[in-house]
């Protein structure tokens, strides 16, 4: 689970800004409420769902990307002479020649994680990972630069070698090089036990538990899921049909290709693409009529293609029912959407993990969209899954499916830079409709749109003199 994330110049973000996903023990029931998971060895409480709220172009994706962009460093890092990936703040003459900060806290297998680092487009300046014994705080490792650039990491009182194997003691000595992230030295290590305990569950979470999901992330992966896990394709399959969608089923074709010749692509490219596929490995490609395929090669070598047909039970003017099967892209974007969120929101309920989900409500419709949450968060109550999303959608501002301290606005200064801040902040009464204080502006983090009505005005009067 996330505990908080902070953010320091990066993108619109300026001054440091923390999405904090700790339970306001203000708000009290957090021992029984559904929304909250105890934190092992510390009297707080973690929320399994928050929103972030705020104008276009306040900054609500620039979180998402952040977090998307510390997981890339972590597990794939740089080449050498390779340039870190930076976006610093631009809008002021400052900003853009200091270093990015990121820091997150974050909860995997009982343990509790703080981790950062601090870097620029040439190097990373400062780096630290830190695990909790109950309310004590324990260094795993600090890495620091000196004036002629040798790169230092002291392994701390967690990360001497009498707990952890003596790779990471060797790694130590060596350093890292001033482009690429500690952390990421020690994910290359060749197998799981040379990380030890404590690093590996660190990077579990990185690897295993946050997933971060774009608006425009295809949905065809969900075709090897659908294939090859019976349990989630009857989920998706009536997840589907509940929610009124008018499918009743899915069903994946698997078919062998050839590889030269298929579809429009290049010959060469697709050639050279797969043939560095391995076993198991896949890759989507873009089929007629711009439909999504998955190619993959199997155990056996040889390569095949999977698409999704979907089910529709339809009348037959008084002479019952048929079945009939539909390519996925002839149905809405709306389906296309769900199904393409469905695999997250079973991973959640039923293994944990963080899922980040930017515009949950693209293309959905507002009813949909609540239900998603709800589902989440009812079905399974005391699942570790946590859910995290940036949306528009003013029905999910209901003090009813949402606590004050799971809802947070992005709200954009007159200098151009993000300020995160929570619904918890503001003393509201409990029987409060929130959707309409926040339609209204009560809250901020609302675009201003009087310049467009004095815009109407000019017009109409241009128009009427013409």
């Amino acid at each position: 689970m996330l505990l908080s994330f902070s953010i320091t110049n990066y993108r619109s973000f300026r001054s440091e800004q923390t999405l904090n996903l700790l339970a306001s023990k203000r708000l009290g029931d957090t021992e029984q409420s559904p929304h909250c998971f105890p934190i092992p060895g510390m009297e707080e409480h973690a929320l399994r769902v928050a929103s972030l709220y705020g104008a276009n172009g306040a900054g609500k994706s620039n979180l998402v990307r952040a977090l998307a962009l510390l997981r890339r460093l972590v597990l794939h890092g740089t080449s050498p002479g390779e340039r870190v990936p930076c976006e610093p703040f631009l809008l002021d003459n400052n900003s853009p020649a200091e270093p990015t900060t990121f820091e997150l806290q974050f909860l995997q297998d009982g343990q509790v994680f703080r981790f950062g680092v601090c870097y620029d487009s040439e190097r990373v300046h400062e780096e630290w990972l830190d695990v909790y014994e109950g309310k004590k705080e324990l260094s795993l490792y600090a890495r620091r630069n000196s004036e002629d650039g040798t790169v230092t990491v002291e392994l701390g009182t967690a990360g001497k070698a009498a707990t952890h194997p003596k790779r990471i003691e060797a790694l130590a000595n060596v350093g890292a090089r001033p482009n690429q992230l500690f952390l990421n030295e020690v994910v290359n290590l060749d197998n799981a036990e040379a990380q030890g305990p404590r690093f590996r569950d660190a990077i579990r979470w990185f690897s295993s538990s946050l997933r971060t999901i774009k608006p425009g992330a295809v949905y065809m992966p969900v075709a090897n899921t659908i294939a090859t896990d019976q349990t989630f394709a009857d989920f998706a399959g009536k997840f589907l049909r509940e929610a009124s969608t008018g499918i009743s089923g899915l069903e994946v074709h698997t078919e062998p290709i050839e590889k030269s010749g298929f579809m429009s692509i290049p010959t060469e490219f697709l050639d050279r693409a797969i043939d560095r596929l391995s076993t198991g490995e896949s890759l989507v490609f873009p089929g007629p009529d711009g439909e999504e395929m998955l190619v993959e090669r199997t155990a056996k070598g040889t390569i095949t293609v999977r698409t999704i047909a979907t089910h529709r039970i339809v009348a037959q003017h008084g002479l019952g029912t048929a079945l009939h099967r539909l390519p996925l892209k002839e149905e809405s974007d709306g389906s296309q959407r769900l199904l393409n969120l469905l695999p997250a929101l079973y991973r959640l309920t039923k293994d944990g993990g963080v899922c980040v989900i930017d515009e949950l409500e693209r293309s959905m419709h507002p009813m949909l969209a609540r239900k998603f949450v709800e589902f989440f968060l009812k079905a399974v109550p005391n699942a570790k899954g946590q859910l995290i999303f940036t949306t528009h959608e003013s029905t999910l501002l209901d003090q009813d499916l949402m606590r004050r301290d799971e809802i947070w606005f992005a709200e954009k200064d007159p200098e151009g830079a993000t300020h995160l801040y929570s619904l918890s902040d503001f003393k509201v009464r409990n029987d409060l409709r929130i959707d309409k204080g926040y339609l209204e502006g009560r809250f901020g983090a609302i675009p201003f749109l009087g310049g467009i009505d004095q815009l109407m005005e000019q017009q109409a009067s241009a128009e009427t003199s013409e």
